[in-house]
Formats: C-alpha cells, sequence, structure tokens
C-alpha cells in the first residue's frame, strides 16, 4: 500500500519545464533571490512591470538590481535585514506603481534561504477595486429602480367601482386587505382578477414587500414545481449550476399570486398546502427547509367545487384558500362599470398615441348594449383599436367591427319577435320605417347624416333614432 501511494506521488511531480511554464504565464511579476540578495529567478512580467529582461537581472545583487531598473525603495534588502514578511508600494521606471510583497523562506538553522518577491499592478488593483464599487453601485441603484417601476405599477392599477357590485367589493378590501388572510379571487376570464390581486396587496401590511405573481396555466407541468419551489445545483438534467430561487422564496415578506390556480396539477396541490399551514419549503434537490414569509392570493375562472368533486381539486388546499372569497361579476352584468371603463380606456390611449378621440352617444350606447365575452381585457383592446385606426376626430357606430352589427341585428330581431303583431297598413308602414331607419343609423352613425340620407329633418331622425336603435328593449 506505501509503495502504491508512493507511485501517486511520483506521477503528481512537476517537471522544471512545468513549473516555469506556471510562473512565466503568472500576471503578476516574480522574482527570488538568494539569502545574500543575488537574483535567482526572474518571471516574464518583469518586462511589462520594470521594462528589462529577466536574463539581464539573473546574478545580480539586488541593490544593482535596483540601480539598473531605477525602483524605490529597494524592498528586498529591506526584508533581508529585517527578515520578516514585507509588503511595500514601489514605482518602476516605467512609471508602474508596484505593491511588492516579499516572503522570507528559512532553512533549518533558520536563516533565509530565498526571497520570494511578488510584485503586481497597483493601478490594476485600483481599477478593479473602482469597477466593483461602479457594479455595487449600479446594482443598489437597479434595486431602487425595481422597487420604484414595482410601486408605479401597483400605484397605477385601477378599479372601477361604479356599480352596486364592485362597490361592495371594494368595501370588502378595504377590510380584509392590512391582514395576511388567504384571498381566493373567482371570475371570468378578463375580469381583472389580477388587478383585483395587486390592489390588494397595494394597501396591505407587506406593500413594501414584492409582489410576485405566476400563472398556473402557462408554466408546463414539468417546469411548474422547480418555479414555484427553486432548486440546488445539478438537482436534475438541465438545472442551472448554481441553482436557482424559486417564486415563493423571491415573495418573502410580500404576496405569492396564483393565478389559475385550478391549473395547478394534483401532485403539487399536497406542497402547496404544506406551504400555506407549516409556512416552509424544501427546494428541489435540497435538505435545507427555507421559511415561506408570504401572503398568498390566489384566483381562478374554474369551478372548484365542481373539480372536488371529480377528484381534480384537493378539497383541503381548497378550504386553505378561499378563507375569503370575493368575486369578480362579468362586465355584461356591470353597466355602469362598463361606461366608466370606456372613457377610461379613451383617455389613456388618447394620450398614449397623441390622439382627441371622441365617442358618439349612439356608439357608446351599441358598446354599452354588447355582452363582452372577454369582459375587460376585450373592452380595452377594443377601445385601442379604435383609438389607433380610426382618423375621424369622432368615433362612431360605422368605426365599429363587424361583431358588433351582428350583435345588433340579432337583439333586433328578438325584439320584433317579441312585440305584439299588428296587420295592416300601420304594420308595413313601421316596419319598413324601422328597417330604413335601423340601417341608415347603422351605415352613418348620426343624426345628422341619417337625416340628409332619408331627407327628413334631423330632430325626426333624432326621435326616429331614439325610438328604434336607443331602446333597451331593441338593443
Amino acid at each position: 500500500m506505501k509503495e502504491s501511494r508512493n507511485v501517486e506521488t511520483d506521477k503528481c511531480q512537476l517537471s522544471k519545464e512545468t513549473l516555469l511554464k506556471i510562473l512565466d504565464n503568472s500576471h503578476d511579476a516574480i522574482f527570488a533571490t538568494d539569502g545574500k540578495g543575488v537574483t535567482i529567478y526572474a518571471n516574464k512580467a518583469c518586462e511589462k512591470y520594470y521594462g528589462i529582461k529577466p536574463k539581464d537581472v539573473i546574478g545580480k545583487d539586488s541593490w544593482q538590481f535596483m540601480e539598473k531598473v531605477g525602483c524605490y525603495p529597494p524592498t528586498a534588502p529591506i526584508t533581508l535585514r529585517s527578515t520578516d514578511q514585507h509588503t511595500l508600494e514601489q514605482t518602476t521606471r516605467t512609471g508602474a506603481k508596484m505593491l511588492v510583497t516579499n516572503t522570507p523562506i528559512y532553512d533549518a538553522d533558520g536563516n533565509i534561504e530565498l526571497l520570494v518577491q511578488n510584485c503586481r499592478d497597483v493601478q490594476e488593483l485600483e481599477d478593479t477595486k473602482r469597477d466593483l464599487e461602479q457594479t455595487k453601485e449600479l446594482l443598489a441603484r437597479i434595486q431602487d429602480e425595481v422597487v420604484v417601476l414595482r410601486k408605479k405599477e401597483l400605484r397605477n392599477v385601477k378599479l372601477m367601482a361604479n356599480s352596486r357590485q364592485m362597490k361592495d367589493l371594494m368595501q370588502l378590501v378595504e377590510k380584509v386587505a392590512p391582514t395576511d388572510v388567504n384571498i381566493l379571487i373567482l371570475g371570468e376570464t378578463g375580469t381583472g382578477k389580477s388587478a383585483l390581486a395587486k390592489n390588494i396587496h397595494r394597501i396591505s401590511s407587506r406593500k413594501d414587500g414584492p409582489f410576485i405573481s405566476i400563472n398556473c396555466a402557462a408554466i408546463p407541468e414539468e417546469l411548474i414545481e422547480s418555479e414555484l419551489f427553486g432548486y440546488t445545483g445539478g438537482a436534475f438534467t438541465g438545472a442551472l449550476q448554481k441553482g436557482k430561487k424559486g417564486l415563493i422564496e423571491l415573495a418573502n415578506g410580500g404576496t405569492l399570486f396564483l393565478d389559475e390556480i385550478a391549473e395547478l396539477p394534483l401532485r403539487l396541490q399536497g406542497k402547496i398546502l404544506e406551504v400555506i399551514q407549516e409556512r416552509r419549503f424544501i427546494p428541489i434537490g435540497s435538505c435545507q427547509v427555507k421559511e415561506a414569509d408570504c401572503r398568498i392570493i390566489s384566483a381562478t375562472n374554474r369551478n372548484i367545487k365542481q373539480m372536488i368533486d371529480l377528484g381534480t381539486f384537493r378539497e383541503d388546499l381548497y378550504y386553505r384558500l378561499n378563507v375569503i372569497e370575493m368575486e369578480l361579476r362579468p362586465l355584461r352584468e356591470r353597466p355602469d362599470d362598463t361606461m366608466a371603463l370606456i372613457y377610461y380606456f379613451l383617455n389613456q390611449f388618447n394620450k398614449k398615441y397623441k390622439k382627441k378621440h371622441s365617442i358618439s352617444p349612439e356608439c357608446r350606447d351599441i358598446l354599452l348594449a354588447y355582452s363582452w365575452p372577454g369582459n375587460i381585457r376585450e373592452l380595452e383592446n377594443m377601445i385601442e383599436r379604435l383609438v389607433v385606426v380610426v382618423e375621424d376626430s369622432v368615433i362612431n357606430v360605422c368605426h365599429l367591427p363587424k361583431v358588433f352589427s351582428e350583435a345588433f341585428s340579432k337583439r333586433l330581431q328578438i325584439s320584433e319577435e317579441d312585440e305584439p303583431q299588428t296587420s295592416g297598413l300601420d304594420m308595413a308602414v313601421t316596419q319598413l320605417e324601422r328597417k330604413m331607419i335601423v340601417e341608415a343609423f347603422r351605415k352613418y352613425g348620426s343624426s345628422r347624416k341619417v337625416a340628409h340620407a332619408l331627407n327628413i329633418s334631423q330632430s325626426r331622425a333624432h326621435r326616429l333614432i331614439e325610438k328604434y336603435c336607443h331602446n333597451n328593449d331593441t338593443i
């Protein structure tokens, strides 16, 4: 066994050529003198800092060396006299400022056998230090900017509360937001669940902490666990070498918003339940338990109770998430909010695109009558489209997409079927009048243009439009 160990040691012995390659490729200048101060070695870096070649100083006394290269102070003689390690600053004839560390090596009798000098460029050290300080300042500035942007984003969250439903909901928000109670937000797609979650965080006791959001439906099932809980380096194939913090850890001290929580895989629901109950978690590939100091707000457009019956969602997790339930009603049930949102988005996009659009009363009424299956998101996109595309200063009915005229015609047809049937000339006149007014208004979008097209007074056109186009029973 001993012989084998010696063989391994012999294999690790470095040759003289290898040692010289290592020393000559050092970034720092390295000199070595014997116990009498005679230089016995100098690497190639001495050319850059001292303006000499190694062969010109090897065999020279250290005093002679200092005189030849014009260095001050003479560091080697100082160390040889004191026999202690010294670090001194030295100026060379090339103008370089060097930080020279002299390390004595002693023989068995305690005398200096060798003196090794390591010479490093002070300017490079100062540049590195300055770069490091600038990097720290940049990092601090970026962190400050992130905080400012995060607060700005939360301040820009707008929730229209003109309807009774929204006013009641906002009263509930004011009560529960300052607490750490978990909240489950229900509502159709596009009703503003994310905006409501941000608003809750903005007025909570955790408002100065992070607001971390994850859409459980947008991340592949095989990746969502690592996104939530993080992982250590090499935890799985493709993992970053340094590992990665999960969103739960990033939300520490703030709020974690789990959007589309119903899409969370069943196998991960138990781990989320543990985070809620125990306030701790373990990253993938780690044995270290980490604290989870974050408030959890979740949202879904699914019927979770039905999913519980089907066995696709854990009942115990549902009750942990649903301490407080908030429901955002669809836009078709909140016409008062729709009105406010129309003008809010119109003002926002007028400002964004430097426009001065207004909406005609006729166009506004059709927008209010539309069912908005995509809710607030669809309304926002529609107003932005109209502001960008319409060249006229007033947005009229004729500028609306085909889907609105089709919905208008369908509602008109239904209203006609519901009307009591009449007979004879009066019915025929009424139906013709309605048809002409509706078609003209759909085409021209204003009472003035309808009056001109049908050769009637504008007051009569306005009255007929009110009768056939603006009646709540016909739109």
